[in-house]
Parts: structure tokens; C-alpha cells; sequence
């Protein structure tokens, strides 16, 4: 296998709030190799847009307290200045965010703000610049792109947006591009389009892909590894046909079942999670997901975090007691 392009290794997040130290990241490790989709999947609150804002290095400290390791092709990322990250951001690593709207500056064009990071970090201006803002539009399936180069957010669909913000993702040819919920405020129709196109592109021009969802559904086809996140903890990692196949996590299981699967044996009813995820400020002892496992304890789950144990071929789980195999 190559060598992984991202090292994150223990990764936390601590905020300062007027309740007392929010524990978001609780000490995250994974790796990332080249041309690879890796998905982060969790509920509301589980601390997977945390965790890719840490490694893009736009949390502020404070309130926020990074610590740990992040390794993007052995440089460690963590403690960098504002001057060493303009050469990171953009070049290096892109991101998509999940509301376009509050993202794109709305007093400035398209073509402005696609042009703009191409002039910073590959130097390229006027019209070189413009034809590949073009280019770009182009690329990412926007319909007459010489004249949307002119147009404002506002006269975009949010669909159409959503493609803008993957140009300027991809405007420096970056070695990855995280997609942080990047399809949740859009039709399942333009989700649908929308993934199939930054698969289509990942495929084109060899970047590594994150993709940050709550929804297991949409990163099915679109995945090559699953990690899955629960009170700023990984529950479960493992290749995505195995987690299917295979859950070995409660937490896990729990989120499967609440996917409707038309045309399976599954019974009509969908699996409910009971309760609510952890305070990150009074967070458990034990495992963070104890207090609505159906599995749980009370005692060992309680009161010990479990460590992530290997179950198998690029599968691990992080749980006192995993559900079994069955032949």
C-alpha cells in the first residue's frame, strides 16, 4: 500500500465555555492514503466537523485547544502559523462546506472568488486566469460557464452553488478535498448528482477524499473505508462492504437499522437510538455511548473507555463487548 498522504494521530479538541472544558475530540487517530475516499459518519454532535476544521487549522485558540498530531505528507500541521497555512489551505488540502450561501462572499462574482485563490497560491492572473475559472465551471457541470462567471451566489440554485464551492475546492489542484456535510441542505436528486460528480472528478485528477456525514446511506457506493464517530470518539473503522455486511459496533448497528432499505427482508420497522448524545462538558466515565447501549453493562462500559481492538481484516471496533459474527 503507498504511503499515507495524511497522519492524524491522537487527535483533541477542547473548547472553553461559560459551563466549564467541552471535550469535542477526544483523541482521534487515522490515516489517509492517495486517491482514497474515506467517510466520517456520526450523528449531530458526534465532533466529525470539528475534527476536519482542527486539520485545516481554522479553529481559534482560543476558545479552542488543538492537540496532538497532524502529518500532511510528514509536515506536522499542527502549530502553524497563519502565514504557513495560506501555503497548506487551498494547494494542499480544500474543503466544501455544507452551506454554500454562508460560504461564498456574496458581494463578489463567481469568477472573483474562483480567481482569487489561483492568484495566491499558483500565481496565475487575468486572462489565464479567467479561461480557467471557466475551465473550471465547466468541469464541474455548470451550464454556460462564460456567462456565469459574472453572476452573483445569489443568482445560483443551491445545487448550482454547491458546484461552485467544488470548483474553488479544486481551483489549486489540491492532494485532498474534505466534503464537510456538503449535500445535507440539498434534494436527494442534487445529492445524488453531486456525489456522483466528486467521484467522477476524484477518479480524473487522483485527489484523496473525506467526507464528513451523519447519513450512512450516502457514502454506500462512494467509500472505501468507514470511520465511524460517537461523543469525539471513532466507534468503528473498517472497509465500507464490511461495516455493512458486518457491523460489529452497537452504536453501529444502530445506525444501520435506521436506514430504510426498499426491497430487503428488513422488518417495516426501523431501529431507534434512545436518548441523546453525550454533554461534551459531562461527558461519561466510561465508553461515551454506554448510556443508550442496548448491550451495555452498566459496569465495565460504565466506567472504562474501550480501546480500539482489531476484528478482522481492516476492521477494528472500539467496544467491551462486539456484536458476533454470525455464519
Amino acid at each position: 500500500m503507498t504511503e499515507p498522504i495524511l497522519r492524524v494521530n491522537d487527535l483533541k479538541v477542547r473548547f472553553g465555555t461559560k459551563r466549564g472544558v467541552a471535550h469535542v475530540i477526544n483523541g482521534i487517530s487515522y490515516e489517509l492514503h492517495p486517491g482514497e475516499t474515506l467517510a466520517i459518519v456520526g450523528e449531530s454532535g458526534s465532533g466529525k466537523s470539528v475534527g476536519v476544521l482542527a486539520l485545516m487549522g481554522l479553529l481559534r485558540e482560543p476558545p479552542a485547544t488543538v492537540e496532538g498530531s497532524v502529518l500532511y505528507r510528514g509536515q506536522e500541521l499542527i502549530g502553524l502559523s497563519s502565514k504557513e497555512w495560506r501555503s497548506i489551505r487551498g494547494k494542499g488540502m480544500a474543503m466544501i462546506f455544507q452551506d454554500p450561501m454562508t460560504s461564498l462572499n456574496p458581494v463578489r462574482t463567481v469568477g472573483y472568488q474562483l480567481i482569487e485563490p489561483m492568484a495566491l497560491h499558483l500565481g496565475i492572473t487575468g486572462h489565464e486566469a479567467r479561461e480557467k475559472a471557466i475551465e473550471l465551471l465547466d468541469l464541474v457541470g455548470i451550464p454556460s460557464p462564460e456567462a456565469r462567471i459574472g453572476d452573483y451566489p445569489h443568482q445560483l440554485s443551491g445545487g448550482m452553488r454547491q458546484r461552485v464551492m467544488i470548483a474553488m475546492g479544486l481551483a489549486c489542484d489540491p492532494d485532498i478535498l474534505i466534503a464537510d456535510e456538503a449535500t445535507t441542505a440539498l434534494d436527494v436528486t442534487i445529492q445524488a448528482q453531486i456525489t456522483e460528480l466528486v467521484a467522477e472528478l476524484q477518479e480524473r485528477l487522483g485527489m484523496a477524499v473525506i467526507w464528513i456525514t451523519h447519513d450512512l446511506g450516502v457514502v454506500a457506493s462512494i467509500a472505501d473505508r468507514v470511520h465511524v464517530m460517537y461523543g469525539g470518539l471513532f466507534m468503528e473503522k473498517a472497509a465500507v462492504d464490511d461495516l455493512y455486511e458486518t457491523p460489529r459496533h452497537p452504536y453501529t448497528e444502530g445506525l444501520l437499522g435506521s436506514i430504510p432499505m426498499p426491497g430487503s427482508d428488513r422488518p417495516e420497522k426501523l431501529m431507534t437510538i434512545p436518548g441523546l448524545p453525550p454533554d461534551p462538558v459531562f461527558m461519561p466515565d466510561g465508553c461515551p455511548f454506554s448510556p443508550r447501549c442496548p448491550y451495555s453493562d452498566g459496569e465495565t462500559c460504565g466506567k472504562l473507555v474501550p480501546e480500539m481492538r482489531t476484528m478482522g481484516d481492516s476492521h477494528s471496533a472500539a467496544c467491551h463487548y462486539p456484536i458476533k459474527v454470525t455464519q
